[in-house]
């Protein structure tokens, strides 16, 4: 069982975190841990908290290194990469809102 979960937990902070802050992933693998392990109200408590902190670091290394490339970048391509990203994010919230139509669709 304490493989399960550091596998879980590897998987898990290597994709749900890297979403960013207010990403429900966290809450959604322990809701799944606790089906499939069976876990006790402590031990959920305890993954919670694990994942809460993952992600923090996560969020403060994607700041750091935000940072560092916006020292290298140019003013223009520091607007180039804003726009790159934000077009990202679009596609992300298309694809996101398409699997939720087709996610609807299945359960018909």
């Amino acid at each position: 069982m304490k493989k399960l979960v550091i596998v879980a937990l590897a998987i898990f902070t290597t994709s749900a975190f890297a979403y960013g802050p207010g990403h429900k992933g966290g809450e959604n693998m322990v809701e799944r841990l606790e089906k499939k392990l069976e876990l006790s109200e402590a031990q959920s408590t305890q993954l919670k908290a694990i994942f809460q902190e993952q992600g923090e670091k996560m969020k403060a290394l994607h700041e750091e290194t935000q940072d560092k490339m916006n020292k290298v970048l140019t003013p223009e391509q520091q607007e180039k990469l804003a726009e790159m990203k934000e077009k990202r994010m679009e596609r992300r919230e298309e694809r996101k809102e398409k699997w939720k139509e087709n996610k609807g669709k299945r359960e018909e």
